[in-house]
Formats: C-alpha cells, structure tokens, sequence
C-alpha cells in the first residue's frame, strides 16, 4: 500500500480519503442542509462553522430576510426550523455548524449553557460590549473540541478565527 500511494503521489495523483474499508469519505455526508447549501468543499481550510454578521441593534427583520434568503432553496419548513437564542448584547449573528453534531453555546458571564442539537442553524443576539464577548460557541467533534467567540473588530467585520469561515454580505452590510 505505501508503494502504492508513493508512485501515486510520483504521478502527480492525490489518494482518496477512505471512511472504511473501501468507501471514499464524502465531506458533504456528514454535513447538515444547512451547511451543504453553503460551498465548504472550495475553501482551502477546515472551519467548522460558517458565520456571518448581521448587524446591531433590533435585527430580526433583517434576521428573517437572511435566513429566508441563505436558505431559499431548503423550502419554507427548513426556513422555519432555524433557532434564534438571545443574550445580553446588540450583535446579530448566523451561525451554521459544518457537521451533524451537538453544538453547546456557553454563555461565559453565568456559565449556562444551551444545546443545538445535529448541527442545525442559528441565529444568535449577544455582545454587550466590543471589547468581550458574552458567549462562546462549542463542539466536540472527534473530541478535539473546536469553539469561538462570535465578535466583530473595530473594522467592522468579524474577528479573524481558524474555526469560522466568514460569509458575511459586507456590500449589504455597507448599504443600510
């Protein structure tokens, strides 16, 4: 197997990823709707969670027309499905976990915490301040564990993080 894989790798040809004894592993399998809508099989990185910005203030119109637009194509029930969670703070956020998997929001002030059950989306309202984050967003896949804190920067856009892929509209953004 390993001269196998050599004289592969020599020709300029990748070995496929197997998920058991002959199966090819399929990213997308173990994805949610959700994340599948979205393109994570082109990004050169592994997040675990894509994210984006929706705004401050009094957002749930905004929040809806988002869901509803990000997630058209699912139909009206996958529309309906998706949560919202309100914390202390001003900044909206859509949260779409990459995997199936339990995710945990740990709000960091009480130590509470809240389950999402199979990865569904999300919207979340938290931050009082800019400078810290109230939550903390978590999972345990594989049991490495991988979290982050939902923030945006003085820039405007969200806190560079290895975990989250930002798929923020900032040209909409820009625009109110």
């Amino acid at each position: 197997m390993a001269i196998l894989t050599a004289l592969l790798a020599l020709f300029g040809c990748k070995p496929t990823v197997l998920d058991g004894p002959g199966m090819v592993y399929v990213d997308s399998d173990y994805r949610t709707e959700y994340a599948n809508v979205l393109d994570f099989d082109s990004l050169d990185t592994q997040p675990m969670f894509a994210v984006a910005f929706l705004g401050y203030g009094d957002r749930m119109d905004a929040r809806h027309a988002s869901v509803a637009g990000m997630f058209e194509a699912l139909g009206d029930h996958a529309i309906e499905q998706v949560g919202h969670i309100d914390y202390e703070g001003d900044e909206w956020y859509l949260i779409i976990p990459r995997y199936k998997e339990d995710v945990v929001i740990t709000n960091l002030d009480t130590n509470e915490t809240h389950t999402v059950y199979n990865g569904e989306a999300f919207t979340v309202k938290c931050n009082l301040s800019d400078l810290h984050p109230n939550i903390e967003i978590s999972t345990e896949q594989n049991l490495s564990g991988h979290k982050f804190s939902p923030q945006v920067g003085g820039d405007g856009k969200l806190v560079p993080n290895p975990e989250v892929w930002d798929i923020t509209d900032y040209t909409v953004m820009e625009g109110e």
